[in-house]
């Protein structure tokens, strides 16, 4: 509690000094309170001085490339630059930019999370690249519309899309086990709760014990539903916000749509189809489930799967076969596949950056999404991170340092296929690559999407708060704490509490910007 009162007191005071900072800035100076224009602010860098870049990355289990790594040095090469990286552990990233910010050193460029980035995005903290995207062509080319407009305004991009496959995971099923079982591949939400009932009550792995589920959803701490998205869907449930009747309503408002999803969850509690564990378990939970045996249903990453979830699983069932389940049709025939957005994460530049600089991040950032510097992002350096066999072929080498990781972490194009690479088995490539395909066939969208974070109410309100105590209602009601009606109380609450505002800022946003 104290750490978290604290950190916000830090973001709060550096936001002040950096937006401070500005603001002298322009006191000295009258024309840097203005855009300059695109053609002679980048003609002002003509590439021949060398320049030092500090440069900010979430790093997670593998090591990305260091300062003086191969990858780095041809990055140095190619843009007159000298890459100062700091890699920073993921669980640690978003403090570390609190403290940098407090102490007025942010880094000259770095990936930033959506609530930092909104927090500071009109505070004078970020360069707006718009005016130089038409000089700059390989980032618009690269980078879906779509990407930049996410919680950005038409007038200006003080963010980079850091891209987000939107359609990632996918629901899989046990196939053995529906062999076993006599069960053909569930197609209608009705056939996936037989399907489900049957894996959890028919002992699927034939071991004699009741220790199986039908299927696990969970209970996020910010007051969501997890793994739960093609259900959500198939009873109409939006995806944060739905489109009725040519306006927004979020989905914590569906009261008809929740008593048909709700109430398919509460049957399944009941019958023992639902994982009685769904309120405190996490996702490395519902995973371990999967792979020990005791689930047949789970949503898994596809770049995942292959090579982590099917091994695993046959370490205790040598026999298994897990496979793709396309999204179960609801009563109205809806099908939805999980749908993210694809540029909630921004890479900035620190608009204090000097100018010459800042277009030489912004040259460095174009050459990073061309064909030739996305390779190298990408696939690494060629000798280093893999090598070119006799045949045509590749094959990965050990490194120390993973160079792809530079494209994982920090910056890539829009490319479904970024964790596949020319190293790559190509049968395993094609199955990756088919399920991925076959997932973009039911996008789920968020109407709404980055627009609550525009509306005065959404700074006045708690959301989460808010969330929690919706969520809260919802699980008594599915554990049969509380009858059906609960939902019509909670859905009240929440809309009295400050939804009912946030939709109404919400839906005017969306009228001006269609």
């Amino acid at each position: 509690m104290k750490k978290t009162v604290v950190l916000s007191l830090t973001l709060m005071l550096s936001v002040s000094s950096l937006a401070a900072c500005s603001t002298d800035k322009g006191a000295t100076n009258s024309a840097s309170t203005s855009t300059p224009a695109p053609t002679a602010a980048a003609n002002s860098d003509d590439g021949k001085e060398l320049m030092n870049i500090s440069l900010m990355v979430p790093q997670y289990a593998e090591i990305g490339p260091s300062s003086d790594s191969p990858l780095v040095k041809k990055l140095n090469e190619k843009l007159n630059i000298k890459l100062d990286i700091q890699w920073i552990p993921g669980a640690s990233y978003n403090d570390k930019i609190s403290v940098l910010a407090a102490s007025n050193s942010l880094p000259d460029v770095y990936r930033i999370a959506t609530e930092d980035y909104m927090k500071w995005r009109d505070k004078g903290v970020f360069l707006d690249v718009k005016p130089f995207l038409s000089i700059y062509s390989n980032l618009t080319k690269q980078l879906p519309e779509s990407a930049w407009a996410e919680l950005n305004n038409k007038n200006s991009y003080f963010g980079i899309p850091y891209y987000s496959i939107p359609h990632l995971f996918s629901m899989s099923i046990r196939k053995d086990w529906l062999d076993k079982l006599n069960l053909k591949m569930p197609d209608t939400i009705d056939q996936f709760y037989e399907v489900a009932k049957a894996f959890a009550t028919k002992d699927p792995d034939g071991n004699g014990k009741a220790d199986t589920t039908g299927f696990s959803v969970l209970v996020n701490s910010n007051g969501t539903f997890g793994n739960a998205a093609p259900l959500m869907g198939a009873f109409g449930l939006g995806n944060e916000w739905a489109l009725k009747d040519g306006k927004l309503m979020a989905m914590q408002a569906q009261t008809e749509e929740l008593k048909s999803f709700i109430g398919f969850l509460r049957k399944a509690y009941a019958e023992g189809v639902l994982d009685k564990n769904f309120l405190v378990m996490k996702t490395a939970d519902a995973r371990n489930k999967l792979w020990n045996g005791q689930s047949g249903i789970h949503l898994v990453n596809p770049n995942e799967v292959i090579r982590l979830d099917i091994p695993n699983i046959k370490k205790n069932a040598p026999q298994a076969e897990l496979v793709q389940l396309m999204p179960p049709a609801g009563p109205t025939g809806i099908r939805a596949t999980q749908t993210d957005g694809m540029g909630q994460t921004k890479v900035v530049i620190n608009k204090n950056t000097d100018p010459k600089k800042q277009q030489r991040i912004l040259k460095l950032l174009d050459y990073m999404l061309s064909d030739e510097g996305y390779d190298l992002l990408k696939e690494g350096v060629e000798g280093v991170d893999y090598k070119k066999n006799a045949d045509g072929t590749f094959t990965k080498l050990e490194t120390k340092e993973t160079g792809s990781l530079f494209s994982i972490n920090f910056f890539r194009r829009a490319d479904k296929a970024i964790q596949l690479h020319k190293y790559n088995d190509q049968v395993y490539v094609k199955q990756v690559e088919q399920w991925l395909n076959n997932n973009d066939k039911y996008d789920w969208p968020n109407v709404g999407l980055g627009l609550a974070a525009e509306t005065q109410a959404y700074k006045k309100i708690n959301l989460t708060t808010m969330n929690t105590k919706w969520m809260s209602s919802m699980s008594r009601v599915i554990a049969g704490d509380a009858p059906l009606e609960e939902i019509d109380k909670a859905v009240s609450e929440w809309l009295k509490s400050g939804g009912e505002q946030l939709t109404t800022e919400i839906n005017e946003i969306y009228k001006q910007r269609k």
